[in-house]
């Protein structure tokens, strides 16, 4: 470049630029990178600017009779931390049996507690309830069948009198209406076996019995040890006027 240069220089060597970011614009249009090497044919000196000076300013001020190209200096933009995106709450809840497990005689019936919870809910209160697992012979059932926030509800269990006797897991689950958020939780179900009817006369209050007669009273039979009347079997202890023979 030919002329003097009044404007402030600073010598700008091949390679990367580290004070500032700079642009470079040719007449071409094309714009240099900020913080690449310069291409090889621009050379130094150049004019250091403000951001907001122009191309003809720039030229009138360097006094080069060829004003071929300028420099400007842009104004590094800030690097202010990008807000953190709000955490996205997602909907849950919390389903519980209490107690965890029941034992019934096939032919009776258990209840138990559900709890339900809701996490983040939004505006989503209603939680169906449903139970799986349940064998033959055994009907389950949540009442209410839908709760309504964080509520309670009843888990009712019956069997019949042909369900085979076995331990069943049943499993309570809720889902948050309107969402795909689920909780579940078990519930341990033993059947028993029905104690099997007495063929022995039951007992009688107003009826004498001997040694050695027996009878049946409450699933248990039992014999008399001696001459009684209106002593009721199970009443009188190990010692008493009747011996239990074990359920019947």
């Amino acid at each position: 470049m030919a002329g003097p240069v009044r404007a402030p220089l600073r010598a700008l060597l091949a390679g990367s630029v580290t004070a500032a970011a700079f642009a470079a614009v040719a007449l071409t249009g094309t714009v240099h990178a900020a913080g690449t090497p310069l291409p090889a044919q621009v050379l130094a000196p150049y004019v250091e600017a403000q951001a907001d000076d122009s191309l003809s300013k720039l030229a009138s001020q360097s006094g080069d009779e060829y004003p071929t190209m300028a420099f400007l200096q842009a104004a590094t933009a800030s690097s202010s931390p990008s807000p953190s995106a709000s955490s996205v709450q997602v909907p849950a809840i919390q389903v519980q049996v209490s107690p965890s497990s029941g034992t019934v005689t096939a032919g009776s019936s258990t209840t138990a507690t559900v709890s339900t919870a809701i996490i983040n809910n939004g505006s989503n209160t209603s939680i169906a309830m449903t139970v799986s697992g349940v064998p033959v012979g055994v009907t389950a059932s949540v009442s209410p069948s839908s709760a309504n926030g964080s509520s309670s509800a009843a888990l009712s269990v019956s069997t019949v009198s042909t369900v085979v006797p076995g331990t069943y897991t049943l499993t309570v689950k809720g889902t948050l209406t309107g969402t795909s958020a689920t909780s579940s939780a078990t519930y341990t179900l033993t059947v028993t076996a029905t104690a099997p009817a007495c063929s022995t006369a039951s007992w009688g209050g107003t009826q004498v019995y001997t040694g050695g007669n027996t009878v049946s009273w409450k699933g248990h039979q039992w014999s008399a040890k001696w001459w009684t009347l209106g002593e009721e079997p199970g009443t009188t202890g190990q010692w008493g006027v009747w011996q239990d023979l074990g359920t019947c």
